[in-house]
């Protein structure tokens, strides 16, 4: 199995402050997709930086569905397509896909997982970790800014580089899990 890819990454980046309006774009993107897809979709969730009050971001909602299994394409692809989505990646040994507007503005990114994936715990926890520590979302913050400033016109490059740090909190977000008995099915 190989990684299908769609190479454009959407033109300069452009990273802005929280914007009070991105609670409601979620609800709406979520109210559609979960009309698309009815009983296909277990979860919809908001994560990645729009989702996390106070936090700069691209003015993109990222949205996580999750999916008994993310390999049967046949039950989400076309549901989600209906929705005026394309797909822009694959990864089947992660069980995962992602899908953006066919054409600019790209106001959002829809990533499908299964249930029970890796995928699915490191969205749902990071974003938690984030909202619950005002510092580790400050600090992550000033990392994109820097980022954002050096890789102005490479997306890919600007998400590549963001990843060390990434992971570094991941690992934080991992222990406060432990401490706190953080789970997916709590949430």
């Amino acid at each position: 199995m190989t990684a299908e890819f769609a190479a454009d990454y959407g033109g300069p980046l452009d990273l802005v402050d929280y914007d009070q309006g991105w609670p409601a774009k979620f609800a709406y993107y979520r109210d559609e997709l979960a009309d698309a897809l009815g009983p296909v979709a277990l979860r919809i969730e908001h994560i990645g930086s729009t989702a996390v009050p106070g936090l700069a971001a691209k003015n993109v909602i990222d949205i996580l569905v999750v999916v008994a299994d993310e390999h049967d394409r046949e039950g989400y692809r076309a549901p989600i397509e209906s929705t005026g989505l394309a797909l822009a990646h694959r990864d089947p040994a992660a069980s995962w896909s992602f899908y953006r507007p066919a054409a600019p503005p790209r106001t959002r990114h829809v990533h499908v997982t299964s249930r029970g994936s890796s995928h699915e715990r490191v969205q749902l926890l990071f974003v938690d970790f984030l909202r619950n520590h005002d510092l580790a979302a400050d600090a992550y913050a000033q990392v994109k800014r820097r980022l954002a400033i050096r890789f102005a016109d490479d997306r890919e490059r600007y998400t590549r580089a963001k990843t060390e740090f990434i992971f570094d909190m991941l690992d934080r977000a991992e222990q406060w899990a432990d401490q706190t008995g953080w789970t997916v099915e709590q949430r």
